[in-house]
């Protein structure tokens, strides 16, 4: 997101309190969520400037856009609400699958949108989708005797586990980008010579043998389906306790 610098827009809180102009302009807030949207997945870290869509959408100045927005704070409100109308909650029924598609289809978004688990710590999730979300999520779990504190427990584990994956993910594909080593392939070349110099010298016996075992990743040991799986486990026992 843009420095404070570029930031001339005095705060106004949380966007959902400002609606947009009604206006005949040739702008409008969703096409400026759109740019930004599109402008933060084509870079390899995420980042977004005020003036890169102001570029995007044809205005001549940052500044034309914030009456739109609020300010960079209002902007990231909505590139995040956006993303959290593409994760999915079923109607209420079988509360673990509903929470399997929660965690599934927020994997699948992270995936699209890598930029989208870092920013989604920096601003409260109070968007429209993100509430709808939320409100889907909780409605799964009704009728099994879960306090408030832990129904919203079961609710985070998940998104938990999407939001870290997602952060992995963002992370990884950064340092591949500055090493240039895009493929797993390319990676474990360049580590190799370092790998067999440890084996030869004997200190990580066990982590050798892992690292020299052709069958290592086949299947993943750690998929994020697999880690979905064994929390909801975890959970379902707690069910089962209580």
């Amino acid at each position: 997101m843009p420095p404070a610098s570029e930031d001339r827009s005095a705060p106004t809180g949380l966007v959902w309190f400002d609606p947009p102009p009604r206006t005949a302009e040739r702008f409008s807030r969703e096409m400026i969520v759109t740019a930004a949207v599109e402008l933060a997945d084509e870079d390899v870290r995420g980042e977004v400037t005020m003036r890169a869509v102001a570029a995007r959408v044809g205005a001549r100045t940052p500044m034309s856009l914030y009456r739109y927005v609020g300010n960079k704070d209002g902007l990231v409100d909505l590139m995040l609400d956006e993303v959290y109308g593409e994760i999915v909650v079923p109607e209420p029924g079988d509360w673990r699958a509903c929470l399997r598609e929660l965690g599934s289809s927020g994997w699948e978004a992270v995936q699209r949108h890598p930029w989208f688990a870092r920013l989604s710590f920096s601003r409260p999730p109070l968007g429209p989708h993100a509430l709808a979300m939320y409100d889907r999520s909780l409605a799964a779990l009704d009728g099994l005797g879960l306090d408030a504190a832990t129904r919203m427990g079961f609710v985070g584990t998940v998104l938990g586990h999407v939001l870290s994956s997602g952060l992995a993910l963002l992370e990884e594909r950064a340092m591949r980008e500055r090493a240039g080593l895009r493929t797993d392939g390319e990676l474990t070349e360049a580590v190799r010579p370092y790998l067999d110099r440890i084996a030869r010298e004997g200190r990580h016996p066990h982590f050798s043998r892992w690292a020299a075992d052709p069958a290592r990743l086949e299947p993943a040991p750690q998929s994020f389906e697999q880690v979905l799986e064994w929390l909801l486990d975890g959970l379902e026992r707690s069910v089962n306790r209580g």
